[in-house]
């Protein structure tokens, strides 16, 4: 399965001079655990909950432009990449997200929960069909 599928799009994203606590208010509200920081179509870094966290723990002035604690080195995926690409990586980099782009240009983040959403989605679906064969094979008899 194709990335651009399961990923979030178009991306939560914010000027990477927003402040930290204008930052957590958007994840809180929103319900997500990663910003992308853009600078008109650039990709100026991103901010994740464990670096709102890691702010607070340090006494950070949360009035900090959140630029300031951004991952500045992205680990960024191809839309047309596929799930098993994604998986490695999340791995490999020891990260909950991953930043989509189509053609070099923004296009969306894929998180551990959306994938975890797809796992179950298809479990209920194999589930449902094995329900339906089973009647199916009862009413024949």
């Amino acid at each position: 399965m194709k990335i651009r599928y399961l990923a979030s799009s178009p991306p939560v994203t914010a000027p990477p001079e927003a402040p930290i606590r204008e930052i957590a208010a958007i994840m809180a509200d929103r319900r997500i655990g990663l910003v992308v920081l853009t600078r008109g179509d650039e990709i100026a870094g991103v901010v994740s909950e464990r670096d709102i966290v890691r702010a607070a723990a340090q006494g950070l002035d949360l009035g900090l432009p959140a630029e300031a604690i951004a991952t500045k080195r992205v680990v960024t995926i191809e839309a047309d990449a596929d799930v098993g690409e994604a998986i490695a990586l999340l791995r490999r980099h020891n990260i909950r997200h991953l930043v989509v782009t189509e053609k070099g240009r923004l296009y969306g983040v894929l998180s551990i929960r959306d994938l975890i959403r797809e796992e179950e989605a298809l479990a209920d679906a194999v589930g449902y069909a094995e329900v339906l064969a089973e009647h199916s094979s009862a009413a024949g008899d």
